[in-house]
Formats: structure tokens, sequence, C-alpha cells
């Protein structure tokens, strides 16, 4: 139900149905329309800048001129977003102070609760409050007292850019259905007026109604809830206001990226239980995969901090002393792990002394009941993974008649206070005073109560009762108060990056030679010249970014070799005034891109990478490339295969499937596999580079036999890119390279231990050859050591009358074969 439906619209798609209208009661308001002048409405140089608070001003004292201060009735003021409510502020408080008449109070998400509250507080007499809110205050916020509304007929929508994947906040003319909405808060309790910085014809001009949220946001976890709810396929649903097909197409394409949805767009074991956790599809993978490895404790808590809103309330350069106490807390690897060190810091200080725990908060700038949200949803996740058979049922500890007893009376006694403030503070309106023109309220601020203050209920913490009620402390503190060590902090990070992935930054290539942390640039896939949030981490310690040996110096080695090269994985990409990256992970580009890209095509002699068509990497060592490419298939194979595992056993059976020594062995390999030092250069594709990246199909005779580094894989010819398809993500040497000279010049003679064949190799060949060569005594392997040299769209087969065998030779390959002999 609502006041300002479509009700045409409603009544149509379900056949005609009956409207039943129950008028409410709304006293008559007056709507006085003042069109902001062109002078004040842009600034210097015809460029919108800072707002210009003259237009509220006038309407604050057009209030005082008109109305007698005995007459009760606030202002409430709608602005479009947090700057704007700002700009009005600072002159608002001025006024307020020179008057004595006002109290100014902003009202925005970004708020503390405590100072969000304060526009329910009382003022003192002949005071009126002056309210700055966003849309909150809209339908979110009813707040009694109001008389006058100043609409500004702006507001900040989030829309949704499906090609970059890219949330952007951005300023809009309200509806006609929007500017009734907020007309209507001013005749609750009496006759209003309803002051419009618009013209008539403006109002006249609007959209009738807003658009749709389905319209302009992600539609990734709608299509899993539809798809777990055998609803057919989303693109032919019949909603009530179809989504951009561009947005669903990307929603469909994304979970096909993220497993959820397999080629056939069914959902896949893990898609399942992905459509089942209230989560964002990332945050969800994130707790599936964090169980495999045995890290279901920090996982739930970093999945419960990236699902709320951030809890630092403020960037922490702006206050000096804010940074200085936030800076033990913050972690040099990224945002969700200093997320993870804030929530178990102060799940400690809450054990420890829990009075404090506000103080210990505000210090740091940090908005303590969205840690709350943080704890409650964390144990949603647990008891979600807890039915899903991911997580064991914690067996209850066996304690004494005392501490049975202590728990008791423990309860018992926050649940009496629990009943008391909400018989009395629950239910009682705070009074503001008038200081210098400023709102600073009488009672309890957001710390503890005052020394020597007689008001009882000021000493308790009501969300502390709350939160003692809800949760095991001593088993929360348990868990917090346990330091990952450096080998679970690694797979944590690979556990967060493959979560995250593709969502991956490259920093720009000049980076290295901007100090300060708004000029670091980053690229993504989809979006170029991307930034910082300022709230994160690396805004304030940028040097974090930069590889070790490239630190302190001006520009990187000419040739951009280093083993440090760094990406950064990150949970949004959110545009306001700048687009930025919120809430990142730094991840190692080369280990990261092997073990989690979608699309991985190399070269022949695999020195040369490109992942998913954007990232080139290049190794010079061609042996320590193939290597890592080869461990990369092993652990991305093996991981996959525990995963299923893991998913396919969760249905009644009360331990997991994967082996013990299955999940430790990957482990184990896992971290010698990020710690591998290999030089490589890491570059962004251009435009043009993609467009000649790949050799196209080739006609060639049959497969080349590489069967120890491709694990015996069947390699069949790529028809759109040319190579060969290794496995569904690798393609082998399908990128166009003018490197088959440069191999050539690489190959020295090199005996076998195994099988004492001696022979010029190149590095590929030798790899290949000492991977599939067994021991004499061992039966030898199908296809001869000869044959497993390079492929080459110059390759053909070639018949040797002297030794009797067939090879895949170049006419080079031919020559030096008849030469052995001679």
């Amino acid at each position: 139900m609502s006041a300002t439906i479509n009700i045409r619209l409603f009544s149509s798609y379900f056949g005609g149905a009956p409207v039943v209208q129950v008028p409410g009661r709304l006293f008559p308001i007056t709507v006085i329309y003042q069109p902001i002048p062109p002078e004040e409405a842009a600034g210097a140089g015809g460029k919108q800048e800072r707002l210009d608070p003259r237009p509220y001003l006038r309407v604050l004292q057009a209030i005082d001129h008109k109305y007698p201060p005995e007459e009760r009735g606030d202002l409430l003021v709608f602005l479009s977003g947090v700057a704007e409510i700002g700009a009005v502020l600072e002159a608002a408080q001025t006024y307020a102070t020179h008057t004595q008449r006002w109290v100014v109070l902003p009202l925005h998400s970004t708020l503390s609760i405590a100072e969000q509250d304060k526009v329910f507080d009382l003022p003192p007499p002949g005071v009126r409050k002056c309210i700055l809110s966003t849309n909150i205050a809209e339908t979110s916020v009813t707040i009694d007292g109001v008389r006058f509304v100043l609409d500004s007929g702006k507001v900040k929508e989030m829309s949704y850019d499906p090609q970059a994947k890219l949330q952007r906040l951005q300023e809009f003319w309200i509806s006609r259905a929007s500017a009734e909405q907020r007309k209507g808060r001013a005749g609750r309790t009496g006759p209003g007026v309803c002051y419009r910085l618009y013209a008539e014809s403006d109002y006249d001009a609007f959209a009738p109604y807003p658009v749709p949220e389905i319209q302009r946001v992600a539609l990734d976890a709608l299509v899993l809830q539809m798809k777990s709810m055998c609803l057919g396929d989303p693109r032919s649903f019949p909603f009530l206001e179809p989504p951009p097909p561009s947005s669903l197409e990307t929603a469909m394409r994304y979970l096909r990226e993220q497993g959820a949805l397999d080629d056939a767009e069914d959902l896949t074991p893990i898609g399942s239980l992905l459509a089942q956790l209230p989560v964002d599809v990332v945050v969800g993978k994130m707790l599936v995969l964090g169980v495999l490895f045995g890290l279901a404790e920090p996982v739930l808590t970093a999945a419960a901090l990236l699902s709320v809103q951030s809890p630092f309330l403020r960037p922490a350069h702006a206050n000096p002393d804010c940074a200085t106490a936030r800076r033990p807390l913050e972690s040099p690897h990224g945002d969700p792990l200093t997320l993870l060190n804030t929530f178990n810091q102060w799940v400690q200080v809450k054990s420890e002394r829990s009075s404090n725990s506000r103080k210990w908060c505000r210090r740091r700038g940090l908005e303590e009941h969205r840690l709350y949200e943080a704890a409650n949803l964390r144990r949603q996740f647990q008891d979600l993974l807890r039915d899903h058979g991911l997580v064991k049922v914690a067996s209850a500890r066996a304690s004494d008649s005392y501490t049975r007893q202590s728990r008791h009376r423990e309860r018992r006694e926050l649940h009496r206070l629990w009943r008391r403030h909400e018989q009395t503070e629950g239910r009682r309106r705070k009074a503001l005073k008038l200081q210098d023109g400023e709102a600073a309220s009488s009672s309890e601020d957001e710390g503890a109560g005052a020394p020597g203050d007689g008001d009882r209920a000021r000493s308790v913490d009501i969300q502390d009762v709350k939160f003692k009620l809800r949760h095991n402390v001593d088993e929360l503190q348990a868990v917090s108060g346990s330091a990952l060590s450096p080998q679970q902090l690694a797979l944590l990070k690979l556990v967060l990056c493959r979560g995250l992935y593709p969502q991956l930054a490259v920093p720009d290539s000049f980076n290295s030679c901007r100090k300060d942390s708004d000029q670091q640039i980053f690229h993504t896939r989809s979006k170029q010249g991307v930034v910082l949030h300022p709230t994160s981490v690396f805004a304030t310690s940028p040097e974090l970014l930069l590889p070790k040996e490239e630190r302190g110096k001006s520009q990187e080695s000419k040739e951009g070799l280093s083993s440090r090269h760094q990406l950064l994985a990150f949970v949004s990409l959110l545009e306001t005034n700048k687009p930025y990256l919120v809430n990142c992970v730094r991840v190692p580009a080369l280990q990261a891109l092997l073990l989690f890209s979608r699309c991985l095509d190399t070269s022949a002699d695999c020195t040369r990478l490109v992942a998913d068509a954007w990232l080139e990497l290049h190794v010079p060592d061609s042996e320590a490339a193939l290597r890592l490419l080869s461990a990369a298939l092993q652990h991305r194979a093996a991981w996959e295969r525990l995963l299923n595992q893991q998913l396919e056993g969760r249905a009644g059976v009360p331990e997991p499937g994967p082996d013990a020594r299955e999940v430790t062995a990957l482990t184990r390999g896992l971290l010698e596999f990020m710690q591998s030092e290999v030089q490589y250069s890491l570059h962004r594709l251009s435009g043009l580079e993609k467009q000649s990246l790949y050799v196209g199909p080739q006609t060639v005779a049959a497969a080349p036999g590489l069967p120890g580094l491709f694990q015996g894989a069947e390699m069949t010819p790529d028809e759109v890119k040319g190579g060969y398809r290794v496995t569904d993500y690798l393609t082998y040497n399908c990128l166009t390279s003018d490197t088959d000279l440069y191999s050539e010049c690489l190959r020295s003679f090199w005996t076998c231990p195994h099988c004492d064949l001696h022979m010029p190799f190149t590095p590929l060949e030798r790899v290949s050859h000492e991977r599939s060569c067994r021991p004499a005594e061992e039966p030898p392997p199908e296809e001869p050591a000869e044959s497993l040299s390079k492929t080459s769209a110059l390759q053909r087969l070639y018949h040797c009358d002297a030794c009797q065998r067939d090879f895949m030779f170049t006419s080079t390959e031919i020559l030096r074969h008849r030469k052995q002999h001679q």
C-alpha cells in the first residue's frame, strides 16, 4: 500500500483488479513556488559548483518574519546529498547563531545513529528545528512537529551501468509523486506550508513516478532467486515493469562467470546454495570457499562486515587524532582485513569493559551501531551454513552448577534492564539545547554517562544489553581473540580474491611517480581512471601498493620486470564525483591471474600470457613460466574437485565430503605457489592490441604432444583464436608472436637424465620432455621425445626413413634431424 502508487499500472497488471482507496487525514497545505534565480543556481563561469545557500536562508527569514516564535512548527529541508547538506548547514548555523531562533540538524545515512536520533528531540521554547535531510525523510522516517517543508526538487539516486558493472550516484529531478510525498510531510499534525525551489512549470514537466528500482540496480541476486524458484528464463518473465535487457544479460553472464550457472543457465550446486544466502554473490562465495580451508570464522566476520555499511564514519586523514587511534587497526593487505581487525578488537573491548565500547568507537571514528549489525548478520550467516551442513554445530561445553547459575543470573539481569529501558527511556523524547546556535543534546551524548550523573538510565547501554542477550560473548571473544597465522592470512586473501574475481583493478604505470593517494590511478577491465575511496587503507598509505623494490624509486625499470606486481581485488565500483574502488585487497598479479582467470591464453613457449583478454604477463624465463603454469593447472583442478565434493556431500552428511589430507595438500601447494619468486612484467592491453591478439584458425595436421606440461589433457584446435584448447579456460599457442626466431636461438644441447637422449632443445621442449620421460625400467611413453617439439603453423608431418618414425617438424627441424643421421 502506498499513497503515491501507480494505481492504474498495478490494477491492469492483475487483470483489472478492483482498487480500494482509504483516504488518510491530511491538513491543508499551502504551496509556494520560489524558483532559484539563475545567478544563484550556477557558480562562476556557469559551472555547477558548491551549492549556494541563499535561497534556503531566505525561507528561514520568511518563516521568522511571518510566524511568531510562539507558534510551534519545525522546518524540514529536502536536499539531494551530503555535500549539499554541508553547504546549507554551514550558512544556516551562522544564521541560527545570530537569531537564536533555530536549531539546525543534519539527517543522512552516513551520520552516526546518535546524531540521526537528535532530529526526534524537542527544541527549547521559542526555537524551531531546521532539519536538513536527504530523501531518507521522504518515506523512511516520520518526524513529528514538522509544519514547513522546503523542497529543492532534487534527489541523488543510485543507477547501474551494466557494461562497466558500476554503481553511479547521480542527481536527478524528482517525480511528481515524490514531490507530493515531500509536501505531505508538512500537513500531518496541522496546516502546513511547502516551499518549492522550482517553478510550477518545472513541476508539471516532472515524470509522474520515479524510475523503479528494478531498472537501475544490478540484477544478479534477482536472477538467482528466480532460478531457485523455477520461474523460467528471466528474459521472458512478465515483470510489472521490465528491467533493461542489457542488465539481465549482464547478470546472466556474470553468474556464469562466477560458477553459479552452467552453460545451459541452470543452477550449479554452488549457485543453489548462493540463492539461499541473503548476500551478494561474491560475499556468498567467500563464505563457501572459506569453509573449505578451515577459515569459516574469519570469513564469516569479513562477509558480514562487507554486507553492511562501512563502520568508518569519515576518512582517517580528516582528523589527526582519529587517524592515530585507527592506525593499529589498519591492515597492510587491504580494507576487508582492516574491517576484520576492527571487529575483533571491538569484541575484545566489549568483553573486557563494555561500558567503554562507545567511547572506544567514537575515538576511532567508528559507528558502533554498524558493528552491532555486522555481529547480527554474522550469526545469521553462521546459522545458514550450519543448516546446510557446511559447518558443525558447536557442542555445548560442560560447566559446573556455579557457572550455570551465574549465567542465568546475568541473563535475568539483562532482561530486567531491557524491560526498564522499554518502559522509560524507549518512550521519552529528549530535549535539545541551544548553544551558540548549534545543536547539542542535553541528555547523554555518544559516550557513557558523565561522572556524578544522577540518572541511572544513562549508565545503561541498551545496545550492549541486546548484544549480550543475542550472542554468546565468550564464544565470540575466543574466536576474535585468536590471531591469524601468516599462512592463514595468505589463504584468506586467496579466498577473498576468488570470491571477488573478476573484479580486479590494475595500477597505472605512472603511479610510482605520484606521491599523493588521490593521484593513484587504477584501471578495471571496463572502466579506466578510477581512484581509491577516501576511507580505504591504501588511500592513507599508498606506498603499500608499490612493489618493494620500487619503493623510493621515481620510476620502474626499463623492462618493467618485478616479482612483486600487485592487483587490487575490489568489492564494488562506485561513482559520485569520481569513480571509486570500494573495499580493496591487494593480491600478487601473476599468481592471482593464473589461479582465477576465466580465459588464459599463451604463446608457443608460454613466456607470454594474456588473462581475460585485457592483462598481459611476460615472463622472460620460459622454464619458470612453464612450471608456474603447470602448477596452476594442478591447483585449479584440485580446488574445483574438493569444492564440488564439499557441495555435493553437504546434504544429509554430518561431516562435509572433502578428504582432510587432500585439503592439506592443496593448502600447502597454494601457499608454495603464492610464494613463488619470478621476474615478470604486467601490461594492460590497449584496444589496438586486443584487435590483433590472436593468430586465428589454422590448418594443422595434429595437436602437439605435450603430456608432461598439461597432464595428458586432450588438446583440440581452437576454431576462433587458433592454437589448442587445453581446458575450458586455457588456450595454448593462440597469441600472435614474433618470438619463433628467438625461441630457435634458445636451443641448446641437453642430455636427458632418464633416457640419455642428447639433442638441442628449447626450454619448452626440455620441460615437456623431462615431465613426460620415464626411467628406463618403466614403459616408454607412447610418443617419442622428438615429437614434443614446439607446435607452429609451419609444422608438417615428416616420416624419417632412417629411424622409421613420424614427426611433426618445421623445415628447420627436418634439416636438423637429418644431420643427426649423417
